[in-house]
């Protein structure tokens, strides 16, 4: 298959060119992912570059297994042979093999967040440090800003007077020893220790730039500082680096991301060729012109303009909601509408929000009326406790200095180790200069009692006898023998309830996730197979098979699209989101918007709400300074009557429409306490001891129904319909 068959113009111009560096402005939906693939598949087909010296770098693995996929289908297993993937997994790559001069063993762990936490309370602890309100993770928050500025802990310069600074100053260089000593990495580390690899080794540095001759990346614009120049490392001296971004997606600056990388690529890359992918195959025309209105309000970007051979399209519908629960119903309310008209299924539908904690009252409206969603950044599989727990004993067998997984696991199951136990181990490892289960091996010496110290034989025996075996066992049967060992179905089955066994369900599904990873892997092994797990994120686990609504941040957003999306909360301190408010964040802010715009194909819907609860609570809030951006006829507002004006908001007494009638359930159905009145979803009430309230939902019929109502002074209640009195 020819790889410039089916481009435009300007995507065979930027596939083809291979003469030096290259810069890709890929605008939303003008096929990033295409030209990325057919410039690999192009590279490898016309033999300009042999696959093993490809390197092609994204954001996620999602995004790197689709595009492995995407290749294979133009030039078949030639691809195997590229190196593609995340930047951290990379990096990781990198590390197994040439982290020793630093001082650790490639044999490390890599900590996420829940384990640098209890890194960093431990850090705290042996120093007595009093943090004065503020919390172990500030002070890691602020260490992975440095991180991603690749500023060390010697060149932290604090501001003088500035406590959260100061403390900083105090433990980073603490923090830093505590990994060494724990043989371990936090995610920011696999992207600085490679540099520090490549700037003192230089003969490191050659070797992988004679392996990497044609580096591609992916979502430039996202890259911070250690990225940028582990590229630059990489790409300096055959100067075959072609990159691929949107400053107008530019949306993790929060995360260290620098705008900076693709605006002066050029000056980085001197006479590198400049490609505009503009043509849009995603949206309609109306959702183009409504997102390039928007943006085209920062100063501080590339100038392009996106348009499309797509249909014109409907406007943008704007919803005007009185309170959060409002505009919950409404949105449930237009689903359902959508679906009874438009024939979509749930799984057409998105839902998002700028902060995780706008789900709770969609998620409550959304299972009122039965609507199916699926929740994406909830709680991930890796971080449930079971699955912690057994992973931490995978992590101790790999690294026998992991303080972190030796405290998680040595008593679970129990087995007779308390805390008194703990500590005079703990004690005894700092005095010997020791990992905890490193102690182990000195049981001889240790002045407890025999209980305690035939306890802790008995584990130190039991991690031996299954570290041993791995050797000799396929890593996928040496899992099974792992859980075996831990007693972990006996442990379970013994607690019993519905909780004990959805938790064994998940170490089975574990077992699965293992299985699945040696089937796919040519090489699975217990490291590899751990660092597919450090790396995983919220996006790599999102399923679009599932007919399910999906709710998600805007943040999360960013790559994936859907017939029709809902962006909520569109008010002012909420989007833009209230913060310094300096231009440079108000630009982040409405680039984050666009990227909402455009992840939607056919439809949009915007809604605000005159009310907004922060902090228990409830304000005036005026709309988004967004909206006003967008031309005013691109936008219809929905009035109180459910028909289309162009006029502002009127007052609305029911969350739903009239033409939803026909596919209400039963609890969406309006109730008659009394003759005189008709209650239903949305209807103001009063109640002689609570006051004023809002319904959201109502179980049964007649006087006896129970109406579930949000009162301004009392909050939540449930309350039988002959209660309550209609107000009008």
């Amino acid at each position: 298959m020819n790889p410039l068959a089916g481009l435009n113009p300007e995507q065979a111009k930027a596939v083809a060119y291979v003469g030096g560096p290259s810069l890709i402005f890929a605008g939303a939906g003008s096929g990033k992912t295409k030209v990325l693939t057919h410039k690999i598949a192009y590279l490898i087909d016309q033999q300009i570059i042999s696959p093993e010296h490809i390197l092609a770098v994204t954001f996620t693995n999602k995004a790197a297994k689709e595009l492995r996929s995407r290749i294979e289908n133009y030039v078949g297993n030639k691809v195997r042979s590229a190196t593609i993937g995340t930047f951290h997994s990379i990096c990781a790559q990198i590390l197994r093999r040439e982290i020793e001069p630093l001082g650790f063993t490639t044999g490390f762990t890599i900590y996420d967040e829940s384990d640098q936490l209890s890194l960093m309370k431990k850090v705290i602890a042996e120093r007595s440090i009093v943090l004065q309100g503020i919390t172990p993770q500030n002070i890691l928050s602020k260490i992975s800003s440095l991180k991603s500025k690749w500023i060390e802990p010697e060149s932290y310069q604090p501001r003088k007077g500035i406590l959260p600074d100061l403390l900083v100053k105090q433990l980073y260089p603490h923090y830093q020893d505590a990994l060494k000593q724990a043989n371990s990495l936090d995610f920011d580390d696999l992207l600085i220790f490679p540099l520090k690899i490549f700037s003192s080794y230089p003969e490191v540095l050659e070797k992988y730039q004679r392996k990497f001759k044609f580096i591609l990346v992916d979502e430039y614009q996202d890259t911070n500082k250690p990225q940028f120049m582990f590229v630059d490392m990489l790409g300096r001296k055959h100067r075959r680096v072609c990159v691929v971004g949107d400053d107008d997606q530019s949306i993790y600056s929060w995360r260290g991301a620098d705008i900076e990388n693709i605006l002066r690529f050029e000056d980085a890359f001197p006479k590198a060729k400049v490609f505009k992918l503009e043509q849009n195959y995603r949206s309609t025309n109306t959702i183009l012109k409504a997102a390039s209105a928007v943006v085209s309000n920062n100063i501080h970007r590339a100038k392009k303009t996106l348009w499309s051979e797509n249909k014109e399209g409907e406007p943008l519908s704007k919803i005007m909601a009185e309170d959060e629960y409002d505009e919950a119903a409404r949105i449930a309310s237009d689903i359902k509408v959508e679906i009874l008209h438009a024939k979509r299924k749930f799984k057409d539908f998105a839902i998002l929000y700028r902060t995780n904690a706008q789900s709770r009252v969609l998620e409550d409206i959304l299972r009122r009326n039965n609507i199916v969603y699926v929740l994406v950044g909830g709680v991930k599989f890796y971080d449930r406790k079971e699955i912690k727990d057994t992973l931490a004993f995978f992590h101790l067998l790999c690294n026998p200095k992991d303080d972190v997984s030796f405290k998680r696991i040595v008593n679970f199951p129990p087995r007779g180790i308390g805390k008194t136990t703990l500590d005079y181990v703990e004690a005894f490892a700092q005095k010997n200069h020791l990992s905890l289960y490193e102690s182990l091996a000195q049981l001889d010496s240790f002045e407890l009692s025999p209980r305690s110290i035939q306890a802790l034989a008995q584990f130190y025996q039991m991690v031996e006898r299954i570290q041993s075996s791995l050797t000799t066992l396929s890593f996928e049967e040496w899992s099974r023998i792992v859980i075996l060992e831990l007693g972990l179905r006996e442990y379970f089955k013994e607690i019993g309830g519905e909780e004990a066994l959805e938790r064994l369900a998940n170490v089975d599904e574990l077992l699965n996730d293992i299985s699945k990873f040696c089937s796919d892997e040519q090489n699975p092994t217990l490291e590899s197979y751990l660092e597919k797990v450090a790396l995983n994120t919220q996006i790599d686990s999102w399923e679009d098979t599932k007919n399910a609504v999906s709710l998600m941040t805007l943040h999360s957003a960013k790559g994936l699209e859907f017939p029709v999306v809902f962006i909520c909360g569109l008010n002012q301190g909420l989007l833009p989101m209230e913060r310094d408010m300096a231009e440079k964040s108000i630009e982040e802010e409405r680039r984050l918007f666009y990227v909402g715009l455009t992840r939607a194909k056919e439809k949009v819907y915007l809604s605000c709400s005159e009310l907004r609860t922060y902090a228990g609570e409830t304000k005036y809030s005026s709309e988004s300074r967004f909206l006003s951006e967008i031309p005013a006829e691109l936008i219809q507002v929905k009035s109180s009557k459910e028909n289309v004006i162009s006029a502002s908001r009127q007052p609305r007494k029911s969350y739903f429409r009239k033409d939803v009638d026909a596919i209400k359930t039963p609890e969406q159905s309006s109730v008659a306490p009394e003759t005189s009145q008709q209650i239903q979803i949305g209807s103001i009430v009063t109640h002689q001891i609570f006051g004023a309230g809002k319904v959201f939902g109502i179980d049964g019929y007649g006087p006896n129904a129970k109406l579930h109502i949000m009162f301004r002074s009392a909050g939540q209640k449930t309350i039988i319909a002959k209660y309550v009195k209609l107000s009008l």
